[in-house]
């Protein structure tokens, strides 16, 4: 190749003339671990966050309300840190980053227009 870039097999093989399998296995507190490598899978033993919140702000909906509809009423703002009341059929909540989904809604739609 042209310009000094390596083909990818050539970037491969460099790659893995320096990788060195793992001798030993050492347990250190979290604190302690920067620039090291996991010897294992972690997995949390708790939900984070503890219950299902909007990735984005929108609006939370029933689905199946927008079926043949234009338009849903807007009975609630729910604001990150904040719970809300369950959707009531026929209704949306505003809903920011961060803030739980009430019950009833099964999905968040985008506010920007």
């Amino acid at each position: 190749m042209s310009n000094g870039l390596l083909s990818v097999d050539a970037a491969l093989e460099q790659l893995l003339a320096g990788a060195k399998p793992v001798a030993e296995i050492e347990e250190v507190p979290t604190l302690e671990a920067t620039n090291r490598v996991l010897a294992r899978s972690q997995r949390s033993t708790m939900d984070v966050p503890p219950m299902d919140n909007s990735a984005m702000d929108g609006y939370a909906v029933r689905l199946s309300d927008l079926q043949g509809k234009n338009s849903l009423l807007v009975r609630q703002k729910i604001m990150a840190g904040s719970v809300g009341k369950a959707l009531e059929p026929g209704t949306a909540a505003r809903i920011f980053t961060g803030a739980p989904i009430p019950p009833g809604a099964d999905a968040v739609v985008s506010a920007a227009t």
